[in-house]
């Protein structure tokens, strides 16, 4: 019984942590109930991305009251886990993303991604997640120990199979702590500003669409890098392939507000912001076994 407490504890506090004071009020069972709370002051807030962007829709007045979003979805520039090009989360539910997104940039709320670039470095070996006890013998039996408790046994069992699963990938032998990394930047940064992380954290806005139909690429980020600083250089001000043209009239300075197409480029006046840098994956390593098992890493 001591134990089931305490695992509802620690549970109850992180959930508070990330969206807010505590509360004897029950657990609401929407982003929307969530923020009418008494106690929901202009906290960070994190849910599924379909959730979200039914509450944006439903009632943007109430939903105004959500100063960030922090958000485990998408890939930019690295390769997507559910498709070639496309993370889980973005792939599960493209339109909801992208109205997530378009609300970001008409200015409604701030957006906190933590895509795959920077989650899949972080990793756990399963040895450290996996107790002894449940990791079969030459002979495939395993023992029991109580002593470990319901949690950790939970874990364990689940974990299992999945170390079996990224073993016949050839993944490395170890858990991708994408959800927990969300996480662990809502609680370290609680009531601070994106433009003032905690220390060990950097973000950057980054500009780019989510594909929602594409046969082969639904869910895709969709980073425009044709000339554009995303490139890190404006080929158009690029002093090195401009000396190699053909003698010419000066090239003329580029048109920020035109596309290739001649069509007028509609600037976002907020963008997300992408979590590029973190305390390092030991450091989450340590926080997350201390928390979650309270054991020493």
């Amino acid at each position: 019984m001591s134990t089931s407490r305490s695992l509802r504890s620690r549970l109850t506090r992180s959930y508070w942590i990330c969206y807010g004071q505590r509360s004897r009020t029950p657990l609401p069972s929407s982003p929307l109930d969530l923020v009418r709370l008494p106690c929901f002051n202009k906290s960070q807030l994190m849910d599924a991305v379909t959730n979200l962007a039914h509450a944006v829709r439903d009632d943007p007045k109430t939903f105004s009251r959500v100063h960030s979003v922090v958000w485990m979805g998408g890939a930019l520039d690295h390769p997507g886990n559910t498709s070639p090009s496309a993370e889980f989360n973005c792939y599960a539910d493209p339109y909801a993303a992208d109205q997530i997104l378009t609300a970001v940039k008409q200015g409604f709320f701030n957006l906190i991604m933590c895509p795959l670039d920077i989650t899949t470095p972080h990793r756990i070996p399963f040895s450290d997640l996996i107790h002894d006890s449940y990791i079969p013998d030459s002979n495939g039996v395993t023992t029991s120990d109580p002593s470990i408790g319901p949690l950790r046994a939970f874990l364990s069992a689940v974990l299992l199979r999945v170390r079996g699963i990224q073993a016949s990938f050839g993944l490395p032998d170890a858990m991708e702590m994408h959800d927990p990394l969300a996480i662990w930047y809502a609680i370290a940064n609680a009531g601070r500003s994106f433009s003032d992380p905690a220390p060990g954290w950097s973000l950057r806005p980054r500009e780019f669409k989510i594909e929602r139909r594409g046969e082969y690429t639904r869910g895709m980020c969709v980073v425009d890098r044709r000339g554009t600083n995303e490139e890190n250089e404006d080929r158009t001000k690029n002093q090195r392939l401009q000396g190699k043209a053909v003698r010419a009239p000066k090239l003329p300075p580029k048109d920020e507000d035109v596309d290739r197409m001649g069509k007028t480029v509609e600037k976002p006046g907020r963008l997300p912001m992408v979590v590029v840098g973190t305390p390092g994956s030991e450091e989450l390593r340590k926080i997350l076994l201390g928390r979650v098992f309270g054991t020493e890493a």
